[in-house]
């Protein structure tokens, strides 16, 4: 676990917009303390602040100040295999929205990151490792804490997740995962939506679209047989979820695909 840099209370103008299609070399995460606005899987997110999110290497950043500054604390760092494995088992997230009442307490810790860069001490390295340490509990700490999701169902909740993002071709229709987890949809949605800042409908499509996205740019499967991949049972549907959610049919999207004019 290394710090590379990080920046604490940088307040941008309102113009502020970062666009990284293929992300940075390191992790980023990024607290946002202000208003703002996050794409992520193709999905537009607008946040009241007080907002996390830890990104992944070479994952996509699209985040953006909505009508007032844009105030943010951030850390950029490195991890090995056996720091995947302790982020695992605090059960941090990647690439996800984290909403909570209060970030000061990951502030604080970002702010004491950051005035380490001018102590040049013997043991100047090892103290911004700690101190990401205690970042990283701290986000998991407040994840935890956050709701009243027993720790069961926010396990469940983050393998489903994946399991959405791995497989969207799957039948992923809300009372077959309520069977599976034994749970009310009332409550999968509440529950969904507190721990990630979205539902399992639109997880599902924009992952289904994502990968359509891929199929489309790098195979010469028809139409019709990308839509049954992606999970759809008809091409009719996936024509029209398509185009509602990039502004193209499939078949404009490949041909741009083509000549590197989309992504």
């Amino acid at each position: 676990m290394r710090v590379i840099q990080s920046g604490y209370n940088y307040q941008e103008k309102t113009s502020f917009n970062v666009e990284r299609n293929s992300g940075i070399e390191n992790y980023l995460l990024l607290i946002i303390r202000s208003p703002g606005r996050i794409i992520l899987n193709d999905q537009t997110h607008y946040i009241k602040g007080n907002n996390v999110i830890v990104y992944r290497k070479g994952s996509p950043q699209y985040f953006a100040a909505h009508n007032t500054a844009f105030v943010n604390d951030w850390v950029q760092f490195d991890l090995d295999r056996e720091d995947l494995i302790f982020c695992e088992s605090n059960r941090i997230p990647f690439d996800t929205i984290l909403e909570f009442t209060d970030v000061y307490p990951l502030s604080r810790l970002v702010e004491l990151l950051w005035n380490e860069r001018w102590h040049k001490h013997p043991h100047s390295e090892e103290s911004k490792t700690l101190l990401l340490r205690l970042l990283l509990l701290k986000l998991s700490d407040l994840i935890l804490s956050k709701t009243t999701v027993s720790s069961h169902y926010t396990i469940e909740l983050m393998i489903l997740r994946r399991d959405i993002s791995n497989s969207p071709q799957k039948d992923w229709r809300i009372e077959n995962i309520c069977k599976l987890l034994s749970i009310s949809p009332s409550y999968l949605h509440s529950l969904y939506k507190q721990l990630f800042n979205t539902t399992v409908k639109e997880d599902v499509i924009a992952s289904r679209i994502a990968h359509s996205k891929q199929l489309l740019s790098n195979t010469n499967h028809s139409i019709a047989d990308i839509a049954h991949m992606a999970g759809y049972d008809n091409d009719v549907h996936f024509l029209h979820i398509f185009k509602k959610k990039t502004g193209f049919t499939p078949k404009q999207y490949r041909k741009m695909a083509s000549t590197h004019l989309v992504l």
